[in-house]
């Protein structure tokens, strides 16, 4: 072998190993990685990486990793794809912001999801920022959560929330806190387009606190409000409006049909300012437990408000505008009115041609041949008691339920009537609406 040969071979030599010595560290690494960041059984975890380099990795692993200094650092000013939308990395070395370093995920837009039981699948948020660092442990994550927005007025909106989280099982169970923050600036980040924003002053403050369980997405929300007030939306008007149910009637608010109402449909609709906390909590606890909508929780205030304007969109924005037009008319037009139109606008079902049975007296005269003010105390808890679903006939079990609640009516008359509901539900009868009128024994008037 010549000089000139022997040099071209230690060449080609030199080549292969510098090749094969950074694949092989390279192999070794990617292997070392997909056994560090290997998922357990049931563990949560994601794909991540690209062709032939995607592997299945454990969430808690790489938060854990993403925390660590060095890589961190690496990671800062990082640009990511996600689900949510582009996630710009950053990194804070301790002392900066505490005595913890900081790893920051900012995005802008950001689409993040929503659990069902809140009536939409995604929020879109015009910014967001979370900060992470390790907490006490290996197993304890903390930070902030900012929520950005801007409001028609140009006044940027900003939400944000002490979190904490612990390892559970296989993924997460995460606490957040949101202080006091102005009423409007949640009203701006959950419905950004809501029309009414640009004439709406909204005063008041929001608090709350969530428990939610990754990645599962079991939740639990607690929301405090205090000093709700809204004024503005020109509800003031809504005292002389007509609908297209036809001409009003004024029905008695101490009468049977006035009180089974409100007790077949919002109990505490004399204590509370428009919405019911209490309601709101219990309606998505069972919606939450059943992954879709079972319950509303709106108010009868808020249901008018529904019934004016807002309409029947299962979304946070119309829940939103339904929320603002309900606090204002408790203000503008007060209960006795509220009621009234309640009873003059509520759906009652169809006719057998189709035709909407808009209102009580509609109902009364539908189901039972007279007006709303000729009825007896059965036929009124009736009416109530099919208000949710005036398709299907109401059993016995639920009028007399509905019949228990009512406040502020004859004891005599009432104890009567639950009596007679009372065997009947223990015969469990389910009793056509247009029965009611000619079944044993009529409680009230005597027709």
């Amino acid at each position: 072998m010549n000089k000139s040969t022997k040099s071209r071979f230690r060449f080609l030599v030199i080549l292969i190993c510098s090749l094969l010595i950074p694949a092989t560290l390279l192999a070794m690494l990617w292997g070392a990685a997909r056994i560090a960041l290997a998922p357990k059984a049931d563990e949560w975890s994601v794909r991540v990486g690209r062709g032939p380099l995607k592997m299945e990795a454990s969430v808690p692993q790489l938060v854990w990793l993403a925390t660590t200094p060095w890589i961190g650092q690496v990671l800062d000013g990082v640009r990511v794809p996600s689900r949510i939308g582009f996630i710009t990395l950053g990194w804070k070395p301790a002392g900066v912001e505490g005595p913890e370093p900081v790893l920051t995920l900012h995005c802008e837009p950001c689409t993040f999801p929503v659990p069902a039981a809140l009536g939409q699948e995604r929020l879109r948020v015009p910014a967001a920022q979370i900060a992470l660092s390790r907490g006490e442990g290996v197993d304890r994550l903390q930070g902030q959560l900012l929520l950005a927005s801007e409001s028609p007025q140009g006044e940027r909106a900003i939400v944000s929330a002490k979190w904490q989280a612990r390892r559970h099982g296989p993924g997460w169970d995460v606490t957040m806190r949101w202080p006091d923050a102005p009423a409007r600036h949640w009203v701006a980040l959950l419905a950004p387009g809501l029309a009414e924003l640009r004439v709406a002053h909204i005063e008041g403050h929001v608090a709350a606190t969530a428990r939610v369980q990754l990645p599962s997405g079991r939740f639990e929300l607690t929301p405090q409000v205090q000093g709700l007030a809204v004024s503005g939306l020109g509800t003031e008007t809504w005292a002389h409006a007509r609908s297209s149910c036809g001409p009003s009637h004024k029905l008695d608010a101490r009468g049977w049909l006035a009180r089974a109402v409100v007790a077949a449909e919002d109990q505490r609709f004399y204590e509370h300012p428009g919405y019911d906390l209490e309601e709101l909590q219990a309606s998505l606890a069972i919606n939450e437990r059943n992954a879709t909508i079972r319950r509303g929780g709106s108010t009868l205030t808020q249901q008018v408000a529904k019934l004016m304007v807002a309409g029947g969109e299962r979304t946070l924005t119309r829940k939103v505008r339904e929320l603002l037009y309900a606090v204002e008319i408790e203000q503008s037009l007060g209960k006795a009115r509220i009621l009234q139109l309640y009873l003059n606008l509520a759906p009652w079902g169809q006719t057998v041609e189709g035709q909407l049975v808009c209102g009580a007296d509609a109902a009364a005269r539908h189901y039972f041949g007279v007006s709303a003010k000729q009825i007896d105390a059965r036929q009124s808890v009736t009416l109530a008691a099919i208000l949710r679903n005036p398709a299907h006939d109401a059993s016995a079990g639920r009028l007399l339920w509905v019949a228990e609640q009512v406040r502020g009516v004859s004891r005599p008359q009432q104890r009567m009537l639950t009596q007679e509901l009372r065997v009947l539900a223990s015969a469990q009868l389910n009793v056509s609406v247009k029965d009611q009128v000619s079944v044993t024994r009529t409680v009230g008037t005597g027709h």
